[in-house]
């Protein structure tokens, strides 16, 4: 896939997710280098946030992943008011586990196509 289509499609995602909510969402998408798609920024509204949005934003850019071939990484973190026990939790659920090799010891991992995602967004 070329730089310019990557980019093409990954700008298209994030303009309809952040239409697709009022309010101000933060979204940050890229490719790495290896090929997998970096969800760099995922914040919904706080008064969003009862509404199930953030999951189906996540399973929106899962969705737009998956239909490329490509795995998903993520840093999950407690910016943002966030509860990172809890992101981790919802996660792992949809299939993200951490990367081993990580420094960190913060970086998630979802491989692509990943065969025991939840489909609904009850978590």
């Amino acid at each position: 896939m070329s730089a310019v289509h990557t980019a093409d499609w990954v700008g298209r995602l994030e303009r309809e997710l952040k239409g697709s909510l009022p309010g101000m969402v933060l979204l940050a998408l890229d490719v790495t280098d290896d090929g997998a798609l970096a969800i760099g920024i995922l914040r919904v509204p706080f008064d969003a946030r009862g509404g199930w949005h953030g999951p189906r934003m996540l399973l929106a850019i899962l969705a737009a992943a998956d239909a490329r071939g490509l795995d998903v990484v993520c840093t999950p973190t407690d910016s943002y008011g966030a509860d990172r026990r809890l992101l981790v939790r919802a996660l792992s659920r949809a299939g993200f586990a951490p990367v081993l090799d990580d420094p960190s010891g913060h970086t998630m991992r979802r491989p692509s196509p990943c065969p025991h995602l939840r489909k609904d967004t009850s978590w």
